[in-house]
């Protein structure tokens, strides 16, 4: 509901109850549908491992459609605005499940089309749905609520989809193939129309609607005339590109470098995922003590990180030596999600955070997939072709040192962001600033 005016602190509330609720069936919904199982259901149908990380680059590559988002927010505010596109996200997901009979009855090409369009409006409709939710959080939960609300939600999230990976797990323990992955997808499609019940019921206010009615070109001026803007969106941009150049090929690795199962590739998800709902909920409260930029700095060493450990990999699958890269990138992900959410919302004038946040997600988010697409896409295929004759594994060697060297400049552009105003944080000394 649209309230003129701001949201009682009961509303406020209320509002996040709601959320986490929508969060924590989501969280459920997408672990059935996003990320691993669609990178697992690619493998499975033979797809080439240009494909596979064209896949991983289809959750930033989409943010093309957000400003759909907003001219649809602008008629019926954010909260409608993203259940509309939430419906459609999962009616896109069945594109995706219905490749499988596409492949078993003879057209692989058709169902790779349908692979990477199902997917692109998967993640399309995700970021039209979202366009308004930097607002949206900024009209539920106040300035001293946002750090620990948005970790929570995060947390509860995470929490979800390991629930939804150890049934997953469990199903594939008893038929594993890509009949059952299919309906993996389909049961994560349910429970995500499921999930709009709750953000239906959530209030708002209606600046976000009156932001979205908002001529675009002036305030976009506006925002790219301001250097701490601009700051953020080459902060972003580089932060997405390490988690293209390194989340996909990660289970890549795994699978094709080692020759894992799907069930038990699916062990090592849950490594990232427990690495994903710890940081969460700590990092809610360490980006309150130590500031937000700090955080993504943080965040993008773990990136770093992970390229080295690929590279030094041994020959021979070691359990213990490949879980932590994925709980490196599990957490490091969600943290430099809610990193970035916070300082936005700290630093971005609430009558500009509509215009600012498809600003971000379509120059840093869209531009970040479309060129992580192409670079991850020609590096493998360049790794592939040159080192045909080795061991899988040293290939994969090779593209995570070549990542590595592509990425490590980008430290530095994380590092020129301002600290926040020292009356933001609520620890108020100074011997944190390591960096």
């Amino acid at each position: 509901m649209i309230i003129d005016g701001p949201l009682s602190v009961e509303r406020q509330h209320r509002s996040q109850k709601y959320y986490h609720l929508f969060s924590f069936l989501n969280g459920f919904s997408y672990m059935c549908l996003g990320d691993t199982v669609i990178i697992l259901l690619a493998l499975n149908l033979g797809c080439a491992d240009h494909v596979v990380s064209t896949l991983g680059a289809m959750l930033f590559s989409s943010y093309l459609v957000l400003p759909v988002g907003k001219l649809v927010a602008a008629r019926v505010g954010a909260v409608r605005c993203q259940s509309i596109f939430w419906i459609l996200r999962n009616c896109a997901a069945l594109i995706v499940a219905a490749s499988v009979p596409v492949t078993y009855l003879g057209h692989p090409e058709v169902a790779t089309t349908m692979l990477l369009c199902g997917a692109f409006l998967f993640y399309g409709f995700r970021a039209a749905g979202v366009v308004m939710i930097q607002p949206l959080l900024g009209d539920i939960a106040t300035e001293s609520e946002r750090p620990l609300f948005i970790a929570t939600n995060a947390m509860l999230f995470n929490i979800a989809s390991f629930g939804a990976m150890l049934g997953i797990i469990a199903l594939l323990h008893i038929h594993e193939d890509s009949w059952s992955l299919m309906a993996v997808v389909i049961v994560g499609s349910a429970f995500g129309l499921t999930s709009t019940h709750f953000i239906r019921r959530m209030d708002e206010t209606s600046a976000p609607r009156e932001s979205a009615r908002r001529p675009v070109g002036s305030e976009l001026r506006a925002s790219l005339a301001n250097p701490l803007f601009v700051r953020q969106l080459l902060s972003g941009f580089v932060v997405n590109m390490a988690v293209i150049m390194t989340m996909p090929t990660t289970m890549l690795a795994l699978k094709r470098g080692y020759g894992v199962s799907d069930r038990n590739a699916l062990f090592f998800s849950l490594i990232q995922l427990v690495g994903a709902v710890i940081m969460s909920r700590a990092v809610g409260k360490l980006a309150s003590r130590i500031g937000p930029r700090k955080v993504l700095i943080y965040c993008y060493c773990a990136f770093l990180l992970t390229t080295l450990l690929w590279a030094v990999c041994p020959m021979q699958l070691h359990p213990a030596f490949v879980w932590l890269p994925f709980f490196l990138i599990g957490g490091a992900y969600v943290s430099e999600n809610n990193a970035t959410m916070h300082y936005f919302l700290q630093t971005i004038p609430e009558s500009n955070r509509v215009v600012a946040s498809i600003a971000i997600a379509v120059l840093t988010g869209a531009l970040a997939g479309l060129v992580g697409m192409l670079l991850s896409g020609a590096l493998l295929r360049w790794v592939n072709a040159s080192f045909a004759d080795v061991a899988a594994i040293h290939r994969y060697r090779v593209y995570f040192i070549v990542s590595g060297i592509i990425m490590l400049p980008g430290i530095f552009c994380v590092k020129q962001l301002p600290p926040l105003p020292i009356e933001k944080r609520r620890l108020k000394i100074r011997w944190q600033d390591l960096f």
